[in-house]
């Protein structure tokens, strides 16, 4: 079952958002079920942070790596498949 070489290049493409879709999900869960974690030890005294702002300090920087995370690896996966495909295309030639 020969396709065109477009047709590869399509479907290599979702293939890849598909592969970033579930790294992001298992990221993002990681991020939680650790966070969650954290923040409960720090509410039942197990770990004593002063200021007691710093606690939320973890979170909320791994947080914005999380969105970062998503903007350009997920959001952007095709994006990155066609500059992929460029810089190989440009190589060959």
């Amino acid at each position: 079952m020969a396709g065109t070489i477009e047709e590869y290049k399509r479907v290599f493409r979702e293939a890849t958002v598909a592969d970033q879709m579930k790294l992001f999900k298992l990221h993002l869960g990681i991020y939680l079920v650790v966070n969650i974690i954290w923040i409960a030890l720090n509410m039942m005294g197990s770990i004593k942070i002063d200021p007691s702002l710093a606690v939320y300090y973890s979170p909320l920087g791994w947080g914005i790596l999380v969105v970062v995370h998503y903007w350009f690896y997920v959001r952007g996966a095709e994006n990155l498949c066609k500059l992929r495909e460029e810089m190989v295309e440009s190589k060959i030639k």
